[in-house]
């Protein structure tokens, strides 16, 4: 496939991208003319990445989005390699499949500490860094559809998913005045590492059966809309949830 250059000239960082969705987000913001710096704790991937990308158009960082000072970092090294900063792909997340009865406050402490708190470092780092370098950036959170339809044993991943939808709204608000854009997608099932071995099973007998296009996503269908709200294509954009579902609630 052919991509306009889009982002010819432009910087992001993308957390979560050694993989999944955002590595599918790393490969096409390269693909539209783009630099990308990529945080993951899966470091094994990252000569493959780089090998694939091209040392020119990305750099690769372990980054534990739970850390403050391993996102601010992450942030600091698109200057560093690239000279400059324009968007962040707040992508990481994890998910710990467990009946509601049987949660620890630990599991969703670790839940919320990446999924959501990732989604705060990283929205701060970048505003602040947009701020103090005068650009008009942008901020792009991934979300879930698991916050509007919640399927079983997701209960704590679902309540961090929703609060990442509107704490966009909320900076969208406050980082409107400095330029800044904050939109946020939401991905239906989609063919990751991250869907669970009971995900997978229930997937055509449940979760199929309640969709318009009844197959999972691939990563690359959502790193299409990912694209799209950080692009100019969005520029009247900011504060959304864009649902990227297969029909998912329709009916």
């Amino acid at each position: 496939m052919n991509y306009a250059d889009r982002f010819t000239g432009k910087v992001a960082v993308v957390t979560g991208g050694a993989k999944g969705i955002g590595k599918a987000i790393a490969e096409r913001f390269v693909a539209e003319g783009g630099k990308i710096v990529i945080g993951d704790i899966c470091t094994e991937r990252f000569p493959e990445l780089i090998e694939e990308l091209g040392s020119d158009n990305a750099v690769c960082m372990r980054c534990d989005v739970s850390v403050k000072e391993d996102v601010d970092a992450l942030v600091e090294k698109a200057y560093e390699a690239f000279n400059g900063f324009d968007i962040i792909f707040n992508n990481a997340g994890i998910n710990i499949f467990k009946d509601f009865l049987n949660c620890t406050i630990e599991d969703s402490d670790k839940i919320f500490n990446t999924n959501f708190h990732g989604v705060f470092f990283g929205s701060q780092a970048a505003a602040k860094a947009f701020i103090a370098h005068d650009t008009k950036g942008v901020i792009v959170n991934t979300s879930s559809i698991n916050f509007r339809c919640v399927t079983p044993n997701t209960t704590c991943y679902a309540a961090s998913k929703g609060a990442i939808s509107m704490f966009t709204r909320g900076i969208a608000v406050e980082l409107s005045k400095y330029g800044i854009r904050a939109n946020c997608f939401a991905p239906g099932t989609t063919n990751t590492d991250m869907v669970g071995e009971s995900a997978r099973e229930r997937f055509p007998h449940y979760t199929a059966k309640r969709l318009v296009i009844p197959r999972m996503a691939k990563p690359e269908e959502q790193a299409a809309v990912a694209l799209f709200l950080a692009s100019d294509d969005a520029s009247y954009m900011s504060g959304e949830t864009v649902f990227n579902v297969g029909g998912w609630g329709i009916f």
